[in-house]
């Protein structure tokens, strides 16, 4: 309760610093969510939902639930899709929904590229009720009694390529610095975002997959996801991921602590059916709330027709 009550300290002040983007883990399993030009990119329809309880244990933590729906136009050059994202932390409430569309073009028979853009809308909305104002831990400053909420417009961009063991990606959020009237309530800061990936073969059984996502808004440090990938004939995954800080684009002052920024994540994913997947993951934090794990657990389900042979081939991206 002590670090919740004290985000909101800040959360309140009078200068107050852009809200972050919602953090996944398991967005290895379905890029769209920092990706619109991922859209289409499996060439089936699917549907992937992600619940994720960060800190779990400490009261007020953050807490995320993310749909989307994607699939591919007949002719195959154009994607679409639709996501929702609903994002808890502490006092603020961030509800969203966009809609995705991706142009696809065949570069050869196994490679592709993909541009895409996303627009929606994001309601941020502050719970005054949730606070004690005067207390010790939240300063005494004009804060709301009951609920502000501003609607603001979002569009997101970005360019996804990939061969049948290769890709790399390049997106940006929050393209339009929309600001509402209410300076009390955080919008979250332009972020991008970049990644890649590569599959090798060990074995005709085993397969490994290195990638990495670099995450960077220009105000702070930059976030740097490792991650690696054993998958058992196709259909188990488990690996891991490292997240840090890095100060790659800023200098950062002197007594700036990185490594409080420093996680590790132990990752599974399971094909039940070559329709059905399941993931889960376990986020262990290497500063002052290590001892809050986060989970995270994901479902995808995709929809084959009767007659496509696609099944035969694995997507591992």
């Amino acid at each position: 309760m002590r670090q919740v009550l004290a985000f909101c300290g800040v959360l309140l002040a009078p200068v107050l610093y852009a809200q972050q983007a919602p953090q996944y883990t398991q967005y290895i399993f379905n890029e769209m969510v920092i990706n619109p030009a991922y859209t289409g990119s499996k060439e089936l329809l699917n549907i992937n939902a992600t619940h994720r309880s960060q800190w779990s244990g400490l009261e007020g933590s953050p807490t995320s639930q993310a749909l989307s729906i994607d699939g591919l136009t007949r002719n195959g050059r154009l994607g679409i899709g639709f996501s929702a994202l609903n994002d808890e932390i502490g006092v603020q409430t961030q509800l969203s929904a966009y809609g995705n569309a991706s142009v696809r073009l065949n570069l050869s028979e196994t490679s592709r590229i993909a541009v895409g853009f996303a627009g929606g809308f994001a309601q941020y909305t502050l719970d005054g009720t949730k606070l004690r104002p005067g207390s010790t831990i939240i300063p005494d400053v004009a804060i709301p009694t009951g609920r502000e909420s501003e609607l603001l417009p979002d569009i997101r961009g970005g360019v996804f390529f990939n061969t049948e063991r290769f890709y790399a990606g390049f997106s940006a959020a929050n393209l339009v610095p929309f600001k509402g009237s209410n300076t009390l309530i955080g919008t979250p800061a332009r972020q991008y975002f970049l990644s890649s990936g590569y599959v090798f073969d060990l074995s005709p059984a085993l397969r490994f997959k290195p990638s990495f996502l670099l995450q960077d808004d220009f105000k702070g440090p930059s976030k740097v996801d490792l991650n690696s990938f054993l998958m058992v004939y196709d259909r188990v995954w488990f690996g891991g991921s490292y997240r840090t800080a890095v100060p790659l684009f800023n200098k950062m002052p002197a007594d700036y602590k990185l490594q409080k920024k420093n996680a590790f994540a132990l990752i599974a994913q399971l094909f039940l059916t070559p329709s059905l997947r399941l993931g889960y993951s376990y986020d262990i934090t290497l500063n002052d709330l290590r001892e809050y794990p986060s989970h995270e657990v994901s479902v995808g389900y995709t929809f084959f027709k009767k007659q496509d042979t696609r099944t035969q081939s694995p997507r591992f991206f």
